[in-house]
């Protein structure tokens, strides 16, 4: 009896270096009744057994977190803290000493019982919270079962269950699940189909903003998402010359080209906005850099492909034979004052 005293009394002086007043390190026979006696039968209202409880808490909750490096210490703690509690407290249930039975000698690390402990802590918390804490250790409880599902199973589902039944987030939840039921929707949709595309698109983008309401978007990225959803017009099929310039999407869905004896000219418009990609090309002519004074005009600023700099313009055409141009080119352009300004990245695809 009197030796898990003194495993009680270490563990809760485990954390601090206890000295007298001239520096040495304090001797003697301690009890933790106070009065040095021992203690009769347990009291499961007394202050000494609060405090067993405190330490059995802090020792549990060290001991879910334990790492394999740490575990032996961990677990050593832990049941040393269980003796002292079912000795001073009692155990009516039998719980403390089924857990106790259950560390063994604390040489095989046991996840699921560390995964359960961690639960059960994150549970307690949860029924302790506060209205400012309460969506936070509610999701910590959610992530507990998930883990406990991961290390013990969950055959009959009942964890499972548990998790679907939380509502941590509140209106947050609700418009995150809103949103990607719509998604769902968004991706299956066929987008020739206008009507379907442009009724999907827009209760997307509704979802979007309801969940950014809700939510919040501290990385802005579900307002990136509505800003790439626009007005839901249907996507367009790629023109006949496409490709990232500056970072955004462009489509010129209208090329011209122009015959003079060998040389063709080739000017592609975007009809939205006017903008334009021109380069010329010599009849069947193929392989690398063979477009010649290839220019881009944006918002109405000519820019120059530039051959040299720190991305080079380059360009491939693999097919060239009268009636279509087949190819790629990427690269930086230059503006008038010769500054690189942008990069694009294109494809070329002209049936004339």
């Amino acid at each position: 009896m009197k030796k898990l005293h003194y495993l009680f009394l270490f563990i809760m002086l485990a954390s601090v270096t206890v000295i007298s007043c001239d520096d040495e390190q304090l001797e003697g026979e301690f009890s933790v009744t106070g009065d040095g006696s021992e203690p009769g039968e347990t009291d499961p209202d007394s202050d000494t057994c609060q405090i067993a409880f405190d330490v059995l808490q802090t020792a549990q909750a060290a001991f879910a977190a334990s790492s394999e490096s740490n575990y032996t210490q961990a677990c050593t703690t832990y049941a040393l803290a269980l003796e002292a509690t079912i000795e001073l407290c009692g155990d009516s249930s039998g719980e403390l000493q089924s857990i106790l039975t259950t560390l063994g000698d604390c040489t095989t690390p046991d996840p699921c019982l560390q995964a359960e402990l961690a639960t059960e802590a994150a549970l307690e918390a949860l029924n302790n919270a506060t209205e400012e804490n309460e969506e936070q250790l509610c999701l910590a409880y959610s992530a507990a079962l998930s883990a406990q599902i991961e290390a013990c199973g969950d055959a009959s589902g009942s964890l499972q269950a548990t998790i679907d039944n939380l509502n941590c987030g509140g209106d947050c939840a609700a418009a995150e699940i809103a949103t990607a039921e719509a998604q769902e929707i968004f991706n299956a949709v066929d987008p020739q189909d206008s009507d379907a595309y442009t009724a999907a698109c827009a209760d997307y983008s509704f979802a979007l903003q309801e969940q950014i309401t809700a939510c919040g978007d501290p990385d802005g990225s579900l307002d990136a998402i509505v800003q790439e959803l626009g007005d839901c017009n249907p996507p367009e099929d790629d023109g006949p010359v496409y490709g990232t310039i500056g970072g955004t999407f462009t489509n010129f869905d209208n090329a011209v080209v122009t015959i003079d004896g060998s040389l063709l000219s080739v000017v592609a418009t975007d009809t939205d906005t006017g903008d334009t990609i021109t380069f010329d090309i010599v009849l069947q002519q193929t392989g690398d850099n063979v477009m010649q004074n290839t220019l881009i005009t944006i918002d109405g600023v000519v820019l120059t492909a530039a051959p040299g700099g720190t991305s080079p313009f380059i360009n491939t055409i693999t097919a060239n034979d009268g009636t279509t141009i087949v190819g790629t080119f990427s690269g930086a352009f230059t503006n008038p004052d010769n500054e690189e300004v942008l990069t694009v990245d294109g494809v070329i695809n002209i049936t004339y």
